[in-house]
């Protein structure tokens, strides 16, 4: 029961985003943003049936797709 407390008090905490908000930040059509979250690769929040992401975690997915360009 704690657990889902401290969870609920972070929510209320972060600056979550949109699927549609997710999908212009990462110039990422709705089929790939959702195709990320299902594979574990992006992660978000599940209100009722819509998606919420918490916008530093999704900085945080970018920054780890980032690819070394070969030298």
């Amino acid at each position: 029961m704690e657990m889902q407390a401290m969870d609920m008090e972070h929510v209320a905490q972060v600056d979550l985003l949109t699927v549609q908000e997710v999908c212009k930040l990462l110039r990422l059509n709705r089929y790939t943003v959702y195709k990320l979250v299902e594979e574990g690769k992006l992660p978000a929040y599940r209100f009722s049936n819509k998606y919420m992401f918490d916008r530093r975690e999704v900085m945080e997915f970018l920054k780890k797709s980032r690819v070394e360009a070969p030298k």
